[in-house]
């Protein structure tokens, strides 16, 4: 336990180096590798070994696939590339080379990708004359993000591809990321290429229809997902090409409690084993599970704001994932987190200048009358 402590000290030093730029720490880097470093070694101290087994079991998977490449070594294929996950295993080997145990490699890894991730948002949200505070964190890389950083999973390493794919400056590190996703998940990079199609397919926007135009972008989005389901199940696993569950009660229920960010509302007991109120108790504590997708359709629903098209773009592409979703039996969150971050970004942008045209106009109105 001592030494894993030391190495999680070591490797929460790396962290600050990495966080720092320009000669200076952010507040909320700051306190994130505190409260990561504090995390990473509660946890192992209450569970012990079986601490892959704490809130994933994708974490005790991921581990077996580590413990493949130890046993079968690298091999040079396609399908193994994707299916034993080479893009997170093969650093976190590296890093056990040195003696960093393989589970907190994976979890260093997971928080080096939430400050880089923290990194876009903020250089995003300056780029258009945002001041960045500490309480805007909840946006982007709020208590999920950081729960998540605390496991050896691959869902941050995801979110920081999707969120640069949609926020990035740079063309080239756009299309790596999408490259990034294609083996960590491919219905994912599938959506994301629906989300950035469909507005080049229609760029002529009648504002006065728009709400009908989105409406029917919403429904067709959810049911060529939902048949893009079908069809990636036969080319994967040869299963027989069947009408996928998109007109039904349930699966639209589906759709609209994940705008709401309460998935576990659901018609049956399969989603989740926790009551009810105890769900909606750690809502409280991970409020930016369902603050995010509300506000995010709030604006989305203001055309006459900045970056319209923006979230029109990220809005279909989250519709046609969740028609993909729907023929599962996962409904969850942590399944939508990849567009979270941007969903928050393009929020907050979108609150913050409803706020100053308030504010503007409201200035306009006491000049008039005086």
């Amino acid at each position: 336990m001592l030494f894993y402590s030391c190495q999680a000290i070591l490797l929460s030093l790396a962290l600050l180096l990495i966080a720092r730029q320009n000669g200076k720490f952010s507040n909320y880097s700051i306190l994130y590798v505190f409260v990561w470093t504090v995390s990473v070694i509660a946890i192992r101290l209450k569970y012990g070994v079986d601490q892959v087994s704490f809130y994933s079991y994708d974490q005790q998977t991921q581990l077996e696939m580590y413990e493949r490449l130890l046993t079968n070594g690298l091999l040079f294929s396609p399908q193994q590339f994707v299916a034993d996950r080479y893009l997170i295993i093969v650093p976190v080997r590296i890093f056990d080379m040195f003696g960093i145990e393989p589970i907190l490699a994976t979890k260093f890894f997971q928080a080096v990708c939430l400050l880089l991730l923290y990194r876009v948002c903020v250089k995003f949200l300056e780029q258009n004359d945002l001041k960045v505070r500490l309480y805007h964190a909840l946006f982007f890389v709020g208590p999920l993000f950081i729960f998540l950083s605390t496991l050896g999973l691959r869902d941050l390493e995801i979110a920081l591809a999707t969120t640069y794919f949609f926020l990035g400056q740079n063309i080239y590190l756009r299309q790596f990321s999408f490259l990034v996703l294609l083996p960590l998940r491919p219905h994912l990079a599938v959506s994301l290429a629906f989300g950035w199609l469909m507005p080049k397919v229609h760029r002529q926007f009648n504002f006065g229809k728009i709400y009908l135009a989105l409406t029917l972008w919403t429904i067709s989005a959810f049911v060529i997902g939902g048949y893009a389901y079908v069809i990636g199940r036969n080319i994967q696993f040869g299963n027989a090409i069947i009408s996928p569950q998109v007109f039904t009660q349930e699966s639209w229920w589906r759709f609209f409690s994940n705008l709401v960010g309460l998935q576990f509302l659901n018609f049956d007991e399969e989603t989740v084993s926790m009551s009810t109120i105890r769900l909606l108790s750690l809502r409280l504590i991970f409020i930016d599970s369902f603050l995010i997708p509300i506000c995010f359709v709030i604006t989305l629903l203001s055309q006459k704001l900045e970056f319209s098209l923006n979230r029109i773009q990220v809005f279909l592409s989250f519709t046609f994932f969740l028609g993909l979703a729907a023929q599962t039996d996962f409904n969850s969150t942590r399944q939508n987190l990849p567009f979270l971050s941007t969903m928050g970004v393009l929020a907050l942008l979108g609150l913050v200048k409803r706020g100053d045209n308030a504010t503007l106009k409201s200035l306009e109105n006491s000049s008039a009358k005086s």
